[in-house]
């Protein structure tokens, strides 16, 4: 089979590999594969974790193609299915707790062991998910982003009726703010610097504002009589978010940070003592909040679909990680189709 292989710093190859055993496991034909910010950091060599020879992947969709010795389940040869990478350990205080998606030793495919960047892979059935036979395996794709919003909302305390603005439109900042509308913000803003996301947002109806053009704290203050919004989603991971994002959050606001940032951010700590603000940390998602991203997605197919910018073939992968590392082509959520034909 092919798989496609980071082997080195900013180097990905096309290898011909075994099909993976599949003993006690259950073997998946690979349709799509998303390319996630995690999975550029591992191409560009600054995963903690990641070590080379690795299939990357983590967000995959396929068929069932077998099923191993010794494994019980429901699911029948040539099942659609999607898969939830993360494994743990089941012994530290969070897995005990019921709280194993922030294990203290979490690992997930495609980052830590293979994943889904390859024509098969071998996955215990635990970790996979029957999907519905009308939702497209290309749409399905989603389904992993989609339940890191559904998780980090599942946060929030407040009510989704008020106003609320989302920094960064890229994947996870569009997905987050067309979810906030859906679920009734009865005034939603939108930051973006990329005038091409900035306008592939703007043609769902969603207000954007550019910062580099506009004050959007003193927009948002002016449009919400100086009281700022009850709820931000930060998206970006940008230095200059984490700066004003307490601003532009009101009285007793949450602020959800759905963003990794990667180096140590400034932020306003006074104004989160002196307007009461909550500050929410969120990772990955449960297994319901994965479980409930099948439906959204089924539901939303037409509207979702706008999120995916590029289909490309496996074997352009080298081309497509330097392009979306380089910055030349606005990309938002890319997929790596590997058996066109599922």
């Amino acid at each position: 089979m092919k798989a496609l292989v980071w082997t080195d710093k900013n180097a990905v190859e096309i290898h011909e590999r075994d099909i993976p055993e599949y003993k006690n496991k259950v073997l998946i034909k690979v349709a799509y594969a998303g390319i996630c910010g995690s999975d550029v950091s591992v191409f560009m060599g600054k995963h903690p974790r990641a070590r080379t020879p690795l299939v990357m992947g983590h967000e995959f969709t396929g068929t069932v193609e077998a099923i191993g010795d010794g494994v019980e389940t429901p699911l029948n040869v040539g099942d659609h299915v999607v898969v939830n990478p993360l494994y743990y350990c089941g012994r530290c205080r969070a897995c005990l707790s019921g709280n194993a998606h922030v294990c203290r030793s979490l690992r997930l495919y495609g980052t830590d062991t293979d994943g889904g960047m390859a024509e098969y892979t071998a996955i215990p059935e635990k970790n996979i998910l029957k999907l519905p036979s009308e939702l497209p395996l290309k749409i399905a794709t989603l389904i992993e982003p989609v339940a890191v919003v559904i998780h980090g909302f599942r946060m929030i305390r407040k009510q989704f009726y008020g106003s609320a603005a989302v920094i960064g439109l890229g994947p996870m900042g569009l997905l987050s703010a067309l979810m906030l509308k859906d679920a009734g913000v009865s005034h939603l803003y939108c930051i973006e610097t990329n005038s091409e996301r900035a306008e592939r947002a703007r043609s769902l109806g969603l207000e954007v504002i550019d910062p580099v053009a506009c004050d959007s704290v003193e927009y948002i203050r002016n449009k919400t009589d100086g009281e700022g919004v009850d709820i931000l989603v930060e998206a970006s991971g940008s230095a200059a978010a984490a700066k004003s994002m307490t601003a532009i959050a009101g009285v007793r606001a949450e602020i959800l940070l759905l963003s990794v940032f990667k180096d140590a951010a400034s932020i306003d700590l006074r104004t989160v003592n002196f307007a009461e603000q909550t500050i929410i940390g969120s990772r990955v998602y449960t297994a319901v909040d994965f479980k409930d991203a099948i439906d959204y997605v089924k539901n939303n197919t037409e509207k979702l679909m706008h999120v995916i910018s590029h289909v490309r073939p496996l074997s352009d992968a080298q081309k497509t990680f330097d392009e979306i590392v380089s910055g030349k082509t606005n990309t938002m959520k890319v997929l790596l189709e590997i058996n066109p034909k599922l």
